[in-house]
């Protein structure tokens, strides 16, 4: 197969070229030996694999993930750093992203940037793939002369919010692997065994105990009706998910899940972390406090924080310190509050604020690692002890039964 690289040299040239590997490993691999930096490596448009890509670029098929724009912001930072032209760099990021959306996003940017416009112009009409703090950063980098700078910190910021993402998803994954097992094992034993079991027991000439009567009762229930519980969780389900999506009633939803034990301090720290990183970030780029609470509120999914950084924008417009619009909130801790204060007395707000970030992100990959070692076993009990209480219902009423024949 023919690759074609874009590198960089170890003094910051760009270098392009082709070469024959069998893998992109192999040609990576080769590109090394060269002592150079790879940019980018696409296999020669013709062949088999091209074509699917080229394929999949005109439907526009996938969707553009977190780590599609964290790997945009970096690689567009180190060929601008590099001596690479907007354009041409665009050009290239439209080449290599492995999201065939992200490709045609990036070449309807690199379009926009011919025809006169700015970066962040032409990256404000895709709301949904880059959000404010993106787009934000990239207009005072362009205004400032420093894009390439304050797309390392947009990368930085948003490979700390993936990693952030991945330790809740990794602490609920053994878990929710217990819970999905064992809902398909009492399906299974809802359709399959039960009705055996059932059918036996009213064939036993003995008054069953209480325990077996409700378990038989039960068993017949989901049996006769089993299909329209399973309708009912699924719609209830839905219903949730709307809900918890919908302007009017999320930040009840929002509320509740910060009150709810086991996840709340999880689910404020992960919200304080994210809101701190972003704060430092902004602030470093050289945006006003004002702004950049605006701007952070918009970037925060979490409808209780958005109002609180709402509130604290506009305590700040009428003189207050960040710090003292921070105090009043029950859900914002005093530690972050003094933090702030000590950082604005000593100038020195973006180093504390930075240092909150990876106070809480440090806090949150230990208590997700704390959650999952404790709902494991706490899931793996209640499971014992229901099918403790099953095994006792089902066993009585044989023993009652083989004690009855032996008087």
């Amino acid at each position: 197969m023919e690759f074609i690289y874009v590198a960089t040299t170890r003094s910051g040239k760009i270098t392009r070229g082709s070469l024959e590997a069998t893998t992109r490993a192999a040609a990576t691999t080769q590109i090394r030996k060269k002592d150079l930096l790879l940019i980018s490596l696409e296999e020669k448009k013709g062949n088999l694999g091209s074509t699917t890509v080229s394929v999949g670029r005109r439907l526009g098929l996938g969707r553009v993930s977190l780590l599609d724009r964290v790997i945009f912001a970096r690689h567009m930072a180190l060929m601008l750093r590099s001596g690479l032209a907007l354009n041409e760099a665009l050009s290239v990021m439209a080449e290599q992203s492995d999201s065939a959306k992200m490709r045609n996003i990036v070449g309807a940017i690199e379009k926009a940037i011919s025809n006169g416009e700015s970066l962040g112009a032409a990256l404000k009409k895709y709301p949904r793939v880059f959000s404010g703090i993106f787009v934000g950063m990239v207009q005072v980098g362009e205004a400032s002369g420093s894009l390439e700078r304050n797309l390392e910190y947009v990368a930085t910021a948003l490979e700390k919010d993936y990693a952030l993402r991945r330790k809740v998803i990794a602490a609920m994954i053994y878990p929710i692997i217990i819970l999905v097992a064992t809902f398909l094992v009492g399906m299974a034993m809802t359709f399959f065994v039960l009705p055996r079991i059932v059918r036996m027991f009213e064939t036993l000439r003995i008054t069953l105990p209480t325990p077996t009567r409700l378990f038989i009762s039960l068993a017949k229930f989901l049996v006769a009706d089993g299909i329209y519980v399973l309708i009912g969780v699924v719609i209830l389900a839905v219903l949730f998910r709307v809900l918890i999506r919908t302007k009017a009633t999320r930040p009840f939803f929002h509320r509740l899940i910060l009150g709810t034990p086991f996840l709340r301090n999880i689910i404020r720290k992960v919200n304080l972390a994210r809101i701190t990183r972003i704060l430092a970030v902004l602030l470093k780029c050289g945006v006003t406090i004002n702004e950049s609470l605006v701007i952070t509120a918009q970037a925060i999914d979490n409808a209780v924080y958005r109002k609180i950084l709402v509130r604290a924008a506009e305590a700040v417009k009428t003189g207050k310190s960040l710090a003292v619009a921070f105090s009043d909130e029950s859900f914002v801790s005093k530690m972050t509050s003094r933090m702030i204060s000590v950082g604005e007395k000593t100038g020195k707000l973006e180093e504390n604020l930075f240092y909150l970030a990876d106070f809480y992100e440090g806090d949150v990959d230990q208590a997700t690692k704390n959650l999952s070692s404790v709902i494991g076993p706490v899931l793996m009990i209640i499971i014992g002890v229901v099918l403790g209480l099953l095994a006792i219902a089902i066993i009585s009423p044989i023993y009652q039964f083989s004690g009855s024949l032996g008087r």
